[in-house]
């Protein structure tokens, strides 16, 4: 299994509920080579002030290769 990492920055939850639409309406649907391997990702979260314009977070999605058809 791999993961594909994508960066978060700015404010709670906004910054990494924009993050996620666009992983699952554009990133994934878009992508020719990966699929998501399970139904769960990971979330990472920086120390430090949720409400900081320059907060960070990330979303780690596991991913697989998908099959040639």
């Amino acid at each position: 299994m791999e993961w594909a990492r994508f960066r978060c920055c700015g404010r709670m939850p906004h910054a990494l509920q924009d993050v996620n639409t666009k992983i699952y309406r554009e990133w994934l649907p878009g992508n020719p080579d990966y699929e998501p391997a399970m139904a769960a990702d990971v979330e990472w979260y920086e120390r430090g002030d949720m409400d900081a314009a320059d907060y960070r977070s990330e979303i780690w999605l596991p991913v697989r290769r998908k099959e040639s058809r």
